[in-house]
């Protein structure tokens, strides 16, 4: 059973996905000379079922960031300097990509950046700012070279953030400018990334923002109102069944609780309040796994989100840190299958449904991302 600690068959298991995953960013990590030097290339389309696999990928932000980060802490880990290189070139490629509004573009196919508000006005997107800003700051924190270049990038995207707060002083973070909702999981990558970027400049650059700081305590506090008694939080304030986004509001909530004291930002929900919803969280996973390690995705899922793999790796990923028997054992469930539906190619499948799809780099990083725990559990 898995109890902060694996065992050495089940690491071994682990350890050979999160090596094919690696491999795989490897590959399309895009050294050709011009604006997409050093960052990674997806053959697939952005994950929501609505727009056109066939499209083709791009080179997402969001992706860079999770890839970046996953290079670097594997390079740490094994003391490999190339893999250190790749990281920090694609960091570099990283604060250059970023607007100079402060945010980042959420790429669908072919490059074209996001507009679902059918605006056609530049549309900076929260999640992608946020996987970026997460893959940077926790580079940083465990030893990135800090250049002036990811200094500027993180100040700069801490008040894109803040900017976009609506009504402000609210805690409402929009899931991309020009959304009309309080969409949950946004406030609090909002949150975790604010929170992340005023530790960061704090301790690596000795330079303090406390607006920073603020804002990731109202978006928590703001967010936390809005959980079901059965532990849901919905995709928005008040509609929308989802144990996906569930486990993304708890991943930003463990990110950030794991990162920062009470103490570095007052005002946030305190530790007992804290474990209360990550707790009552776990419940509603628990719920929606099988004894057979599948997800039940009827009732349980009214997003876009439906059939993603991605799903089981960030629940596995939730359930393992919040901790306990019972989330132990249902991480373990979840696992278990993911390993059953590993691809000839050594990938995890895009989704547990339908045609085999695995070429999707952004959804491999962020897999990759949730399992690396898993591996120094011992």
């Amino acid at each position: 059973m898995l109890k902060k600690s694996i065992s050495t068959d089940f690491y071994v298991r682990i350890n050979d996905i999160c090596n094919s995953i690696k491999e795989y960013l490897l590959e399309v990590q895009d050294f050709t000379p011009g604006e997409y030097y050093g960052a990674f290339y997806s053959e697939k389309a952005y994950h929501g079922p609505l727009l056109d696999w066939n499209a083709g990928g791009a080179h997402h932000h969001r992706g860079c960031g999770s890839a970046a980060l996953c290079l670097w802490l594997l390079g740490q880990e094994n003391n490999d300097q190339s893999l250190l290189r790749r990281a920090e070139t694609a960091f570099d490629w990283l604060a250059a990509r970023q607007s100079p509004h402060g945010g980042w573009h959420e790429i669908q196919n072919n490059e074209k950046p996001s507009d679902w508000e059918m605006t056609g006005l530049d549309e900076l997107s929260t999640i992608s700012t946020a996987f970026a800003v997460h893959g940077l700051a926790l580079a940083l924190l465990q030893g990135l070279p800090p250049k002036k270049s990811y200094l500027d990038s993180l100040k700069q995207a801490g008040h894109w953030l803040l900017s976009i707060e609506y009504p402000p002083g609210s805690g409402i973070f929009p899931h991309h400018e020009r959304s009309p909702y309080d969409t949950l999981n946004a406030n609090t990558h909002a949150g975790e990334s604010l929170a992340l970027i005023y530790k960061t400049l704090k301790e690596i650059y000795s330079v303090r923002i406390n607006i920073f700081r603020a804002g990731a305590s109202r978006a928590f506090s703001h967010t936390l109102q809005f959980q079901a008694e059965n532990g849901l939080f919905p995709y928005r304030a008040a509609d929308g069944i989802t144990l996906n986004y569930t486990s993304l509001v708890l991943w930003c909530m463990l990110n950030t609780w794991e990162n920062l004291s009470h103490d570095d930002l007052p005002g946030m929900p305190d530790i007992d309040e804290f474990t209360a919803a990550t707790d009552k969280g776990a419940d509603f996973l628990r719920s929606c796994i099988g004894e057979d390690g599948c997800v039940i995705w009827n009732g349980n899922e009214t997003s876009s989100a439906k059939h993603n793999i991605w799903t089981y790796a960030i629940t596995a990923n939730v359930l393992f840190r919040i901790g306990g028997e019972k989330n132990a054992v249902c991480a373990e469930r979840l696992l278990c299958r993911l390993m059953t539906m590993r691809t000839a190619s050594g990938l995890l499948p895009m989704r547990d449904t339908g045609p085999e799809i695995t070429r999707c780099a952004f959804m491999q990083a962020d897999i990759l991302m949730f399992l690396l725990p898993f591996l120094t559990a011992n």
